[in-house]
């Protein structure tokens, strides 16, 4: 059996992600340990059925109170500022997937004081792209260039308010109809396109990121591709979606690049 201490897991959150994490720790012999659940005080009583081992908050401060070494915030970009001072300030290191909070300049100057005070960390996950380490290695040796292209069906981009910027209907091929920074794309859908901040805090930055969105009627789920240059040569990587209805739970990438995280963290061998 491992000396190693398992972490003590906080998620903030209690949407298809939250759930997902909980029931997949509550249990669990290897990574972390589920030791505590933020959520609304409507949800509570199905977050105590689905994890009864945990503590179940409704607050802050019952939060921090259960202790957490690590927390995965899966809520909101209002709750992720809210609680990361606090987090961080208590040693607790933060997985956050509201990384739209990124987009504001001050938000964003706020959330890197806060993790450089520490002691806990910020750590980003890779999200539905499932890795961005190879754009933090590039780092390493001259990244000079990093694009990402992001196409989501139709339906999609409706419910997220894209015909401000393009006639949907009718459209018969991806037709690119954005392009601009990672923080402005961020800016013009806020809660949404969380990825492009993942790419950019990896590579270049949120500013001299370039991410280009495709209206796309020939697929049910959203696809990705980032192409990025160093001096030790050209990467270029695409994710696509399942084949599934676009309202299904697209089961994509960002749980699981949560869940590998958490493991990582106590793992002998990590990979």
């Amino acid at each position: 059996m491992s000396t190693r201490p398992r972490d003590r897991l906080g998620v903030i959150g209690f949407g298809p992600i939250g759930r997902r994490l909980a029931a997949r720790f509550r249990d669990a012999d290897d990574g972390p340990q589920l030791a505590a659940l933020l959520v609304r005080e409507r949800q509570a009583a199905d977050a105590a059925a689905l994890a009864p081992n945990a503590a179940i908050c409704t607050d802050l401060d019952s939060f921090l109170e259960a202790s957490p070494t690590v927390a995965v915030e899966c809520a909101s970009a209002a709750t992720l500022l809210e609680a990361a001072p606090a987090l961080l300030a208590s040693g607790c290191d933060i997985l956050p997937l509201s990384l739209g909070a990124f987009a504001d300049r001050d938000a964003e100057t706020l959330l890197k004081h806060a993790a450089a005070k520490g002691p806990g960390r910020i750590e980003v996950p890779a999200g539905a792209l499932g890795s961005i380490g190879f754009l933090t290695a590039a780092r390493e040796n001259g990244l000079a260039r990093v694009e990402m292209r992001i196409g989501y069906p139709l339906e999609r981009w409706q419910t997220m308010g894209a015909d401000r910027f393009i006639n949907l209907k009718g459209l018969h091929e991806p037709t690119v109809f954005l392009e601009a920074s990672a923080r402005e794309i961020a800016a013009h859908f806020p809660g949404h396109l969380n990825v492009t901040i993942g790419v950019a805090l990896a590579g270049l930055g949120l500013d001299d990121t370039q991410v280009t969105l495709v209206a796309d009627p020939t697929v049910t789920q959203a696809w990705f591709e980032v192409e990025a240059h160093s001096a030790s040569g050209p990467v270029h990587l695409r994710v696509d979606g399942r084949d599934a209805p676009v309202h299904q739970d697209p089961l994509d990438y960002t749980t699981f690049s949560v869940m590998r995280l958490l493991q990582r963290r106590s793992a002998a061998i990590a990979t």
